[in-house]
């Protein structure tokens, strides 16, 4: 066995947390993995892990190898995979998060044209609107749209959109069409809400910013079901123009407030800071940037 198998064994057992955990995750039995981690400590002469019944916690020296031998497995795998590539030939598998809205309305088309060149990538996609914190995630790749949260991530956009102000033609109908922003103050407005309801609008004109403070009887964390609410007449809201495109198509909603501008929102590929980067994913990301432009 080589000593890279003891160190793989150690890193998974501590990001575990139990040797059972370790072992359940690739399908061996824990006193195969008990007997690895204790022929490393033999072989090194130190207590790497401190273990009881239900809990494992690493001694200094334990802390300092698998801090140091994980960044040498992550360099070395990204050396395999950068190595592979250079036949053009990317595999194995992606894991990624991507909002709900975003990856429905606009990032698969592109990704299904990605894995039609490299047939032997399997992607994950998981559609989610919650903050991802991908340093404890096993996520490879993390897209966000809107003002990034997490500045300790690598971040490269990847796409830009604008905002657009719009309501149904009911709406409108029964509640009037607000004329400048602050009108819509005196309006339904549907908020979307991440950590905490968005109830400041941002609108331009003429290179002046005219924020104004909105309120509304419904908060989602979710485009698309604001884009909903406001289909069926329940207010105003103030969305990414990939989510409204198709019913401002239809007619379903009106875009109101068209002689101000708002505000630029970007799509970001986020990851960890790394010296190396997996090609795999660095392609995805140039073809993205290429595709979404």
């Amino acid at each position: 066995m080589s000593h890279f198998d003891d160190l793989f064994w150690l890193v998974e057992v501590v990001e575990a947390g139990t040797l059972s955990a370790a072992a359940e995750k690739h399908h061996v039995t824990s006193a195969a993995v008990s007997k690895r981690l204790r022929l490393l400590e033999e072989r090194l002469g130190v207590k790497l892990l401190v273990r009881t019944t239900r809990h494992l916690r690493t001694t200094e020296a334990g802390a300092l190898y698998y801090q140091r031998g994980k960044t040498l497995l992550e360099e070395f795998n990204e050396l395999e995979e950068n190595i592979a590539s250079t036949s053009e030939r990317l595999c194995g598998n992606l894991r990624i998060n991507v909002p709900l809205s975003f990856g429905m309305q606009v990032l698969m088309p592109p990704i299904h044209e990605f894995m039609q060149i490299y047939p032997q990538l399997q992607i994950s996609l998981h559609l989610d609107d919650r903050f991802i914190d991908i340093l404890n995630s096993d996520y490879d790749l993390v897209i966000r749209v809107g003002q990034l949260q997490d500045s300790s991530m690598v971040a490269q956009r990847i796409a830009n959109s604008y905002l657009v102000c719009c309501a149904a033609p009911s709406y409108l109908a029964k509640q009037g069409i607000p004329q400048s922003p602050a009108e819509l103050s005196q309006h339904n407005c549907l908020l979307y809400q991440h950590s905490a309801p968005m109830h400041i609008w941002q609108f331009q004109k003429d290179q002046v910013n005219q924020p104004v403070t909105v309120q509304g009887d419904l908060a989602a964390n979710n485009g698309d079901i604001l884009c909903q609410a406001a289909i069926l007449g329940q207010g105003i809201i103030h969305q990414p123009a990939f989510i409204v495109r198709q019913a401002l198509a239809s007619g379903q909603l009106v875009q109101i407030l068209k002689d101000y501008s708002s505000p630029l929102i970007s799509a970001y590929a986020m990851y960890p800071t790394r010296h190396f980067l997996p090609m795999k994913i660095r392609r995805l990301i140039e073809f993205l940037q290429q595709r979404l432009a």
